[in-house]
């Protein structure tokens, strides 16, 4: 094989969570990548999705994430 190339057999699988194609304020959901259960507060003019979430020292944060990086609470 010549350096710098490879083949598929050389990737290893990895299982992604599911993509979010809508979301409705009150759905759990969860970055794709993990972390904790946030509750989507609205949906932003650019279609983003606005959420909260407690940090583990009990403080609440807010955030707007794309749909794309989201997934169902629990999504395995």
């Amino acid at each position: 094989m010549r350096q710098g190339t490879f083949d598929t057999s050389q990737l290893i699988a990895c299982y992604a969570p599911p993509n979010l194609r809508s979301v409705m304020p009150g759905n759990r959901v969860m970055l794709r990548s993990g972390g904790p259960e946030m509750t989507v507060c609205d949906i932003d003019e650019s279609g983003r999705a606005v959420v909260q979430w407690m940090d583990p020292e009990g403080r609440l944060e807010c955030s707007a994430f794309d749909l794309e990086c989201l997934t169902c609470f629990g999504a395995r």
